[in-house]
């Protein structure tokens, strides 16, 4: 059972009815995961109040600034569930800020399975005492009306995984911190409890820790206790978290949206991956249109298109971190064949006097081949203002693309190539470690395996963990699991033979 859809009418800034396709899960990595990219301001926040609204038992009030008058200040928040029982809040027949549910009472499915974490995630330093579980807690803070507000509530879930979670909260810490930070609830001598953080044989407490495990803490908590029929709803989870700790955090929610649907709404490239949009998941982008925000969804077909630069390992960068970047631009893109196109065309452009002010799309499409591919991504998710280039050699396809992408720009150069390049004299044939249907070849297999091995033991956090603990107290930690991979294509590259048969270097 899942939600396949969410519409949202009359809420901030969606003058019109918007509708947000929800990610299905289907056993794969990430397949259940929505993820929303767009400017600021463009409606990603007001998507997840959206979802918030639904998941309060009692039907909240919206105020008179959070309805859009172009749509008659009245609201309408729709999930269309899998099951045919639909949950719709809606403003009453008289109008003003109150609304009800349809039906009433609310769906058993809709009862506390929607767990909403939004963006300023921070919660009072020194707190009273009081636990409660999942429904408990979802139940609480559904209510809270305001962005911004602190989530004291929060206060009362560390005492639920101290007392009844502690191991498998932290299991789930481990994923993306290792070692897992000791925390414990302390109370002062003013009987105020709060919690203390013991770092390099230090103490300090709640008031002093960073706003990034603050963060963690919130969303490992989102998903350590997760059901597969829950929808769990993160607001932009890269807040305060070092890059690295984005990938793991990413990779955590790749994971757990295997089995279940997982909402992010975000501004980093690090959360939207083409392979989990492979495996099923699915991306949108929010934006301001003519009348008020407007969500925009890759399609399924566009997302078979890309399939094929995904497997190409000789242009990885194509669907690389740089051109992931492009869910974050303002509209205005430049497409170009290659790399040697995004570097040179600035330059180009300031000899002739032209100033070119959009962003070109990551390091090229990869080939005139692939245009119309990316020129289909930006259309889907909403572009108006792309122009292509391609090589004078390639100026054949043109006719296609302007016919395909009416509403874009394609040009050719008057040249076969941006630069001049010498003849290339053939190249001698190599046999690499991998054959050519990428299987490793027997004779190198040894060799190959030990190679890994001493790189994995040389590069393995829990090693680098046991040697810099006091050798007295030196723990016997057990190699962590890494983190699931970026999807292969980021880091493959054309294989060179490595090592002889004897783990060796090969000779030149």
């Amino acid at each position: 059972m899942s939600i396949k859809s969410l519409l949202v009418h009359g809420l901030r800034g969606f003058a019109s009815a918007q509708t947000l396709p929800l990610a299905v899960p289907n056993g794969e990595r990430g397949s259940g995961l929505t993820v929303l990219v767009g400017p600021n301001s463009g409606g990603k926040s007001t998507v997840i109040e959206a979802f918030r609204a639904l998941s309060s038992e009692s039907p909240p009030s919206f105020t008179e600034g959070r309805r859009n008058l172009k749509a008659g200040h009245r609201i309408q928040v729709k999930a269309e569930h899998s099951t045919s029982q639909n949950l719709e809040l809606s403003t009453v027949s008289v109008g003003g800020s109150e609304t009800g549910f349809k039906p009433s009472p609310r769906p058993a499915w809709a009862n506390n399975s929607i767990f909403v974490l939004p963006s300023r995630r921070y919660f009072a330093p020194y707190f009273g005492r009081s636990s409660s579980n999942r429904d408990g807690y979802i139940t609480g803070y559904a209510g809270q009306s305001q962005r911004g507000s602190a989530l004291n509530h929060f206060a009362t879930r560390l005492f639920h995984v101290q007392e009844h979670a502690r191991d498998a909260f932290d299991k789930v810490l481990a994923e993306v911190m290792e070692p897992v930070p000791v925390w414990s609830i302390e109370q002062s001598d003013s009987e105020q409890y709060y919690i203390k953080l013991e770092v390099g044989g230090s103490h300090h407490s709640s008031e002093g820790m960073g706003e990034g495990l603050v963060s963690l803490l919130f969303i490992v908590d989102a998903l350590y206790d997760s059901k597969e029929t829950d929808v769990v709803v993160i607001d932009e989870p890269e807040l305060s978290l070092h890059p690295a700790l984005q990938r793991k955090v990413a990779a955590l929610i790749h994971k757990y949206a295997a089995t279940r649907q997982i909402v992010v709404a975000t501004h980093s490239p690090y959360f939207t991956d083409f392979q989990v949009l492979l495996n099923g998941g699915s991306l949108s982008r929010v934006s301001n249109g003519e009348n008020g925000s407007v969500i925009s969804t890759v399609s399924r077909q566009t997302i078979d298109r890309l399939s094929g630069l995904l497997r190409n390992i000789n242009n990885p960068h194509v669907l690389g971190l740089n051109a992931r970047e492009v869910f974050f631009l303002d509209d205005g893109i430049i497409l170009t064949e290659g790399q040697d196109d995004v570097v040179l065309y600035h330059c180009v452009a300031k000899q002739v006097g032209v100033e070119l002010s959009a962003d070109f799309f990551g390091w090229g499409v990869g080939g005139a081949e692939n245009m119309a591919v990316i020129a289909n991504l930006l259309r889907d998710i909403g572009f108006k203002r792309v122009a292509g280039i391609l090589d004078g050699d390639r100026a054949d396809r043109l006719d296609d693309l302007r016919k395909e992408f009416a509403d874009y720009v394609f040009e050719a150069i008057p040249a076969k190539d941006i630069r001049t390049k010498d003849a290339v004299k053939a190249a001698v044939s190599v046999e690499g470690l991998l054959d050519k249907k990428r299987v490793v070849r027997p004779e190198y297999a040894e060799g190959a395996k030990r190679v890994l091995e001493s790189v994995a033991k040389a590069t393995s956090r829990a090693v680098a963990t046991a040697q810099e603990a006091p050798q007295e107290a030196a723990p016997n930690v057990a190699p962590i699991e890494p983190a699931p991979a970026q999807a292969a294509v980021e880091r493959a590259a054309p294989v060179q033979g490595v090592v002889d048969g004897l783990g060796r270097p090969a000779q030149a």
